[in-house]
C-alpha cells in the first residue's frame, strides 16, 4: 500500500484516478483550498482510505508534513480559468514551490505531473508556457518524474462534453470556431486512469513523458457533425472567424455564464496531437478504447437522460 498525494484530485480526471487507485488498496490523501463535497470524496474508497485535506497554502506545516511521508505525489492542477490568477503564478509558481517541497522528501518515489498534448511547442498560450516551465523546473529538480501529457479528455462529465453538448441541444446553429479543419486527438477517462495506475503500481522510475491519446484523429468540423449524428438531430455549423471569436471570449469569460475561457479557445488554433516525444500507451501495454464509440455512447445517454 502506497501513500498517494492528489492535488486537484476533486476534479473530473483526478475522481476517476482516485476510483482507479483505490482498488490497489492505497491511502489518497486529496489537498484542497477551495470548498470541495468531503463526503463524496471519501466514498470514492472504503472507510479512512481517502482523505480530503484543506490546507493554507503550500507553507502549511502539516500540508508539509502530509508531503514528506508519501510515496507518490500527482498535480493535476494545471487550470484554464485564468480568473483565479494569472498562469505563472498559479501554475508555475505553484509547481515550484511544490518541487521544492518535494526534493526534500526521502519517501518520495514518483512526482507524476498531468500536462498537456504540445506544451512544449505552443508558444501562443500563457498557460502552455507555464505548464512547460512547470515540466522543465520538475526534471531539473527532481530524479523520479513522469510527465503525462493527454489529449482532450472525454468521458461521462467531462468538461468538453458538458459544455458543447447543451449547445448542441438547443440550436439548430452551431458555431464552429475557425473553419473546423484543427486536428486534435480525444482520449478516454478511463483509459487515462489505467495509465496511471499502471505507472504507480509498475514502479516506473527516473525521467519520462507520456503522450497520451486515442486512436483516431478528428478535425472539429467532423467531431461536431458526428454528435450532431448521434443526437439525431440536423445541425447547421456556422464557421466563426478567430478573429471575431476572440474579442467576444474575452468579453465572456468575465462571466459565469462563458462556455469557454480565452486558453481553451486557443485549443482551436493548433492540431493537438501526438508528435512521439517519448512514450505513449503503448509501453504501458494498453489499447486505447476507440473514442468514436465512446463520444457515441456519451452523446446517446446524453440524449436519452
Amino acid at each position: 500500500m502506497k501513500s498517494i498525494v492528489i492535488f486537484g484530485g476533486a476534479g473530473f480526471v483526478g475522481k476517476h484516478i482516485i476510483r482507479r487507485l483505490t482498488k490497489n488498496s492505497h491511502k489518497i490523501i486529496v489537498p484542497y483550498q477551495r470548498s470541495i463535497q468531503e463526503a463524496k470524496i471519501r466514498l470514492l474508497g472504503v472507510t479512512g482510505q481517502v482523505i480530503p485535506f484543506r490546507y493554507s497554502s503550500l507553507e502549511d506545516k502539516r500540508l508539509k508534513s502530509v508531503l514528506n511521508n508519501a510515496n507518490v505525489c500527482i498535480n493535476l492542477k494545471t487550470t484554464y480559468d485564468q480568473k483565479k490568477g494569472d498562469f505563472n503564478n498559479t501554475v508555475y509558481k505553484f509547481n515550484q514551490k511544490l518541487i521544492r517541497i518535494l526534493k526534500s522528501s526521502k519517501e518520495l518515489k514518483q512526482f507524476i505531473f498531468f500536462s498537456g498534448l504540445g506544451v512544449d511547442i505552443d508558444k501562443n498560450s500563457t498557460r502552455s508556457i507555464a505548464v512547460h516551465k512547470s515540466e522543465k523546473e520538475a526534471f531539473k529538480q527532481l530524479d523520479n518524474v513522469i510527465i503525462v501529457r493527454p489529449g482532450v479528455i472525454i468521458g461521462g462529465g467531462d468538461i468538453f462534453m458538458k459544455r458543447l453538448l447543451p449547445i448542441f441541444k438547443a440550436s439548430f446553429f452551431v458555431p464552429l470556431f475557425g473553419d473546423g479543419s484543427t486536428k486534435f486527438q480525444p482520449v478516454f477517462i478511463d483509459d487515462v486512469s489505467l495509465a496511471v495506475d499502471k505507472i504507480i503500481n509498475s514502479k516506473i522510475n527516473r525521467k519520462n513523458i507520456y503522450e497520451l491519446a486515442g486512436p483516431r484523429i478528428f478535425s472539429y468540423k467532423e467531431f461536431f457533425n458526428h454528435i450532431s449524428e448521434f443526437l439525431n438531430k440536423t445541425r447547421v455549423l456556422v464557421p466563426v472567424p478567430m478573429a471575431l471569436m476572440k474579442p467576444m471570449i474575452n468579453i465572456a469569460e468575465k462571466t459565469p455564464i462563458s462556455p469557454l475561457t480565452s486558453e481553451q479557445l486557443t485549443l482551436f488554433e493548433k492540431d493537438n496531437l501526438i508528435v512521439n516525444v517519448d512514450k505513449s500507451f503503448q509501453n504501458l501495454d494498453i489499447n486505447p478504447q476507440d473514442t468514436l464509440q465512446i463520444l457515441k455512447k456519451i452523446v446517446e445517454n446524453y440524449r436519452f437522460s
